[in-house]
């Protein structure tokens, strides 16, 4: 009988966790062009950074900001996990972990998602994040790529 999954617990990150994710996600990061955190020193100087997170085996990583773009919410800046252990729920389990740690502080997330990441778009998506149209986005995307803003209630 398979076991269920197990929950992604989530924490800032500590020396040994930068050392870990700095093997693989800067290439991540870049593939994915979000050039914050392609640049290897950028995990040095976010260590226990209570925004920047990932789980017990450094597989996830997830930075956000709180009462962004909105007050009373929180915004997902960027989501990855280690290429080989993609497609096994991690990504979803790290988001629904950083779900249940805002609750109390945030009504709702916001998460931009680049055009050039179809497979965001449906993450997300399962995930129940809703597209917003341009009416509805919170604030004016940086110029960049096209991408779209997506919300949930919490």
């Amino acid at each position: 009988m398979a076991r269920p999954p197990r929950a992604v617990r989530l924490h800032s990150i500590r020396p040994a966790d930068a050392e870990r994710l700095a093997t693989w996600l800067p290439d991540v990061a870049a593939e994915a062009g979000w050039a914050d955190w392609a640049n290897p020193d950028a995990l040095s100087r976010s260590v226990h950074d209570p925004q920047v997170l990932t789980d017990d085996s450094s597989t996830a990583f997830l930075a956000y900001e709180l009462t962004s773009p909105v007050p009373n919410a929180a915004r997902v800046d960027f989501l990855a996990v280690f290429p080989q252990k993609r497609r096994l729920g991690i990504g979803g389990r790290t988001a629904l972990a950083f779900e249940r740690r805002l609750r109390g502080k945030a009504e709702c997330v916001y998460t931009q998602v680049p055009a050039s990441i179809g497979l965001a778009l449906y993450f997300w998506l399962r995930l129940g994040y809703q597209p917003l149209t341009q009416a509805d986005w919170p604030i004016t995307p940086q110029p960049g790529p096209p991408s779209i803003w997506m919300k949930r209630e919490l």
